[in-house]
């Protein structure tokens, strides 16, 4: 019997493999299939179900997995601050998930972003922070490499964060790592986010928005196009500091922080001040003007909503592997 269920466990995780593997390679797959595929490729990573914590083996593997699904100018962008380019993302252990909400547009034929929310199960691996279990924002974009005759992820913004953030004061982790992109790359991005800025800072940063743009706040406010966006923003330009950016041909990400004193998203949305992050996608079309194709800025709300229930202290785990213990 116990030979059984471990060929029955067996089967399933190859059928797993199978279908995301199938779905990366298939250049007509939808948005939402490949949202999915994703979050099937990293519940394939990390240590076992119920397991807080990874080795630096189950790490390796993780990185091994999922890199060839991951686009050359890959960025991620957390919640806590910390961001990732491919050669130094180790994905997130996701158990379980749940997907909903799901957003999609196509600025190009080769480029699919996609907005949507989800749930999941899961641990920060080297951080042993058990993120939170209720649905968070996620902005993914992905590219199709005719090289590869894949689909690979360009950049994610996760917004979800850690059981340890009590309130609305969430952790800002600074990570030191840098792209290492080639200059004239570093340059453009740096002067694409300033440009951005001092648009929103005279009131409307439109010439510098695709019209597919897809926008997420970490104050779960977002949209689809620029056709459905609320209002103009406007507030003072942040102070901008340590961007990362990276580029394939006609894509470029940039990941940032900002320091603000203030922050009014759409006229209406009040946002804290103080430090927080952000990731932009940019595209060029025919060696046209360089525009945005997807945002995410991570400010939250200035104020919780008034049935917010503030979460328990912080839950950090120190030893490296530890079993959760069964749910009651």
């Amino acid at each position: 019997m116990a030979a059984a269920a471990f060929l029955s466990s067996q089967t399933a995780a190859t059928a797993s493999e199978l279908h995301y593997r199938t779905v990366f390679a298939d250049q007509y797959a939808t948005g939402s299939s490949l949202v999915h595929a994703f979050f099937e490729v990293l519940s394939a990573t990390g240590s076992p179900s119920g397991v807080i914590g990874t080795t630096r083996e189950q790490d390796k593997i993780s990185k091994d997995l999922v890199k060839p699904f991951l686009d050359p100018a890959f960025q991620v962008q957390r919640a806590t601050g910390q961001r990732y380019a491919i050669g130094s993302y180790i994905p997130s252990d996701v158990d379980l998930f749940e997907l909903e909400g799901i957003h999609v547009t196509r600025p190009s034929k080769d480029v699919l972003v996609v907005r949507y929310s989800a749930k999941t199960i899961a641990t920060l691996p080297g951080e042993e922070l058990v993120m939170s279990k209720t649905m968070a924002p996620r902005l993914t974009v992905f590219h199709w490499s005719s090289k590869e005759s894949r689909w690979r992820v360009l950049s994610h913004a996760n917004f979800n964060t850690p059981i340890a953030a009590i309130c609305n004061d969430k952790p800002i982790v600074e990570s030191p790592w840098s792209a290492g992109s080639d200059i004239g790359d570093q340059e453009l991005g740096e002067q694409l986010m300033t440009n951005f800025f001092d648009l929103i800072e005279k009131g409307d940063a439109r010439p510098m928005l695709h019209p597919l743009i897809q926008y997420q706040s970490a104050n779960g406010v977002g949209y689809t196009t620029l056709a459905e966006r609320q209002a103009n923003s406007k507030f003072p330009r942040p102070y901008l500091d340590k961007p990362a950016v990276t580029r394939n041909g006609s894509l470029l990400v940039v990941t940032q922080y900002n320091t603000a004193d203030e922050r009014v998203l759409m006229g209406k949305y009040q946002l804290r001040g103080g430090k927080s992050s952000l990731i932009a996608t940019f595209m060029t079309e025919n060696r046209g003007p360089w525009r945005l194709i997807a945002f995410a800025s991570f400010a939250p709300a200035k104020t919780l909503p008034v049935d917010f229930q503030c979460k328990d202290p912080a839950l950090q785990i120190s030893a490296p592997l530890q079993t959760v213990p069964a749910a009651r």
